[in-house]
């Protein structure tokens, strides 16, 4: 039996199926890795990309440093913060580039601080640098605090919200369900 061929796009070589990571693939193996630092660096430079970048790199944290923390940040709720923030909270200077920012946990994850949404803030590297593992009124002055616990506790009120609205949803959904589950006996 012969094997089915498909032409790269990239190359232009035809080659047999198993040259390709899938058949819906465009480009052959070769030609993916050749081109994958080029498309991992722009990808890096999109918010999204960013926004993985930088989840990845707070999960290696807790990891090697088996910080006991709940990690329930996604991807998505980094680049609503990404959006959500175009200065930064400790000095409100604005951001000049997306190279310019960091995810920086108000709480220190070395100090129990969590990896979630209520604990972070969009900063510039050089003040998550200044700040480190230490409290935000210590490097930035009580004011800045004050402002920074702020906007934690309206975050966490939303996590709440969420929450509540979720339970509601799902006892809708088992109302329904049953309601569903009588009418079809009754039909039946």
């Amino acid at each position: 039996m012969k094997k089915q061929t498909k032409i790269c796009a990239l190359c232009k070589r035809g080659l047999t199926i198993d040259n390709f990571y899938d058949a819906k693939r465009i480009y052959c193996v070769e030609c993916e890795r050749k081109t994958a630092r080029n498309r991992m660096r722009e990808y890096g430079r999109t918010i999204r990309g960013k926004a993985s970048c930088a989840l990845k790199h707070a999960r290696q944290n807790i990891k090697k440093n088996g910080y006991d923390v709940k990690d329930d940040l996604t991807v998505d709720q980094l680049v609503d913060a990404f959006e959500f923030f175009d200065t930064c909270p400790y000095c409100d200077k604005p951001f000049e580039s997306l190279a310019d920012i960091s995810i920086e946990h108000i709480v220190p994850l070395s100090k129990g601080g969590y990896n979630t949404i209520s604990n972070i803030c969009i900063v510039h590297k050089s003040c998550n640098s200044k700040k480190q593992d230490r409290d935000v009124a210590e490097v930035f002055g009580n004011e800045k605090a004050a402002e920074i616990k702020e906007y934690a506790e309206w975050k966490r009120g939303d996590e709440k919200h969420a929450r509540e609205l979720e339970k509601m949803v799902e006892k809708t959904i088992k109302r329904l369900e049953g309601l569903f589950a009588d009418v079809f006996l009754y039909l039946q």
